[in-house]
């Protein structure tokens, strides 16, 4: 992987941007420190020659001029990084090699090479008070003040330093972890562009934003993989269940043909012509359907509908059916209010108790039954019928999908994909069971909201 490449990526600039605004801030913080620490060794200097000043002026009254002068030489013969002087009323040196009197009182620090004219080289913080006539200089070598700085500043640089290579370091590695995960996601996309379906992203255990990002488009990805397989087998199913009514057509047309040239009565063979056309019409009508509910993204036009009213209407639609195979429709019902589309869910409803009506068998019980669970809305439709076999029940929810005992049948294995797609735009869950009793299929929307005001939804 190429450094330039890592260099201009979005995390090595991060790092940088982060390494530049925190050197910043820890040069005005070193600065700080080495301010503070500098008043205080100075600080402690003072305390220290204004000490001994003090210890001198008392030996000065204790003993006189002359005690003071020999005090003054022991001092100094007995430490090297001391200097003193004592100046009498005329500025003449008396002793100490400071031989030239200061200009001040009180405390400063001072290059000891003019005012000893050269015996004392450095900076030196000294102590200037007056006893009596005489005027008294005490200074100590500021030397530690000086040695503490330098390596203060030796320490604080190779800190930055090395903390400035680590960040580079980890942003260079940060950023090239980033770009083998991204790469892995251009492989896996370029992969589902040749065609390999099946391709997914790696997902990690952190949960960082670019395992979100590929969970997301794993998500869409088998979507995406749904979708071409329904295309495909919705193609294959459309192309073969076109040919059985097409054929119908053209040999109801032909017979038609042949009894309009001979003079024989055509309209029983015109109508089955018509016939064959009108199932067409249907076939493509409900495919039409089923695209553009598979196709609708936009949720703004949903609204608050009564799951009890969805129920209700799509008995009275199909009640003359169970009559006629003398099927028994109940509802058990706790009213239950969801944001859907009233049209579409009344379409996956009827589709649901048809299927019910269809499959479970003459003189079967069918229920429907609406209720509510833990921010859950539920919609059931139960019959005591043979049920869906098991080795189709994951199918059925594809387009084009039969059980064998309906192969033949004026049905085109739509009516569950409809319920599906439906299912998928509300983000509801489809579930299709096997029971003791039976059959279930239930909706189970992901969360529920109480009616303000239940005559809102009532029927008139």
């Amino acid at each position: 992987m190429r450094l330039t490449r890592l260099i201009r990526s979005e995390p090595f600039q991060a790092a940088t941007r982060v390494l530049a605004d925190f050197l910043v801030l820890y040069s005005l913080a070193c600065w700080a420190l080495l301010k503070s620490v500098e008043t205080t060794l100075i600080e402690d200097l003072r305390s220290r020659v204004q000490g001994e000043t003090a210890l001198l002026s008392q030996i000065y009254r204790d003993e006189g001029r002359r005690g003071l002068i020999e005090a003054i030489n022991r001092l100094e013969r007995a430490a090297s990084d001391r200097a003193y002087g004592l100046f009498d009323e005329r500025r003449l040196s008396l002793t100490g090699p400071i031989s030239t009197q200061p200009d001040f009182l009180g405390f400063d620090t001072r290059d000891l090479g003019v005012l000893s004219r050269g015996r004392i080289a450095g900076r030196y913080a000294i102590w200037v008070d007056r006893i009596d006539a005489l005027t008294l200089v005490v200074g100590r070598d500021d030397a530690v003040v000086s040695e503490a700085r330098t390596r203060l500043i030796k320490g604080m640089a190779l800190f930055g330093t090395l903390l400035a290579f680590s960040t580079l370091f980890l942003g260079l590695w940060a950023a090239r972890r980033s770009q083998q995960r991204l790469d892995r996601m251009e492989h896996v996309l370029s992969d589902v562009a040749k065609g390999q379906m099946s391709a997914r992203l790696p997902v990690g255990p952190n949960n960082d934003q670019i395992d979100r990002v590929s969970k997301r488009i794993n998500a869409n990805l088998a979507q995406l993989q749904r979708l071409v397989v329904n295309v495909k087998s919705s193609a294959s199913a459309i192309a073969h269940d076109l040919k059985t009514p097409l054929s119908h057509a053209q040999f109801a047309m032909q017979e038609a043909a042949d009894a309009v040239a001979s003079d024989h009565k055509a309209s029983e063979k015109v109508g089955a012509a018509l016939a064959a056309t009108d199932e067409l019409g249907r076939l493509f009508e409900t495919i039409l359907r089923l695209s553009r509910i598979q196709t609708t993204a936009n949720r703004s036009h949903f609204k608050e509908t009564s799951l009890k009213q969805i129920a209700e209407k799509a008995i009275a639609f199909l009640e003359p059916l169970a009559e006629e195979n003398d099927q028994s429709l109940t509802l058990t019902d706790k009213d239950t209010i969801i944001e859907a589309d009233a049209d579409m869910l009344q379409q996956a409803m009827i589709n649901l108790v048809q299927n019910a009506c269809t499959h479970a068998g003459a003189k079967a019980k069918i229920e429907i039954e609406v209720k509510s669970e833990a921010h859950s809305a539920i919609l059931t439709v139960k019959d005591n019928g043979p049920g869906i076999p098991d080795d189709i029940m994951k199918d059925v929810r594809t387009p084009f999908t039969q059980g064998r005992e309906d192969r033949g049948s004026s049905g085109h294995g739509l009516g569950l994909a409809i319920v599906a797609a439906v299912a998928e735009l509300h983000e509801a869950e489809l579930l299709l069971e096997n029971t003791s009793a039976g059959f279930e299929a239930s909706l189970v929307f992901p969360s529920s909201k109480k009616p303000e005001a239940h005559s809102k939804f009532t029927q008139s």
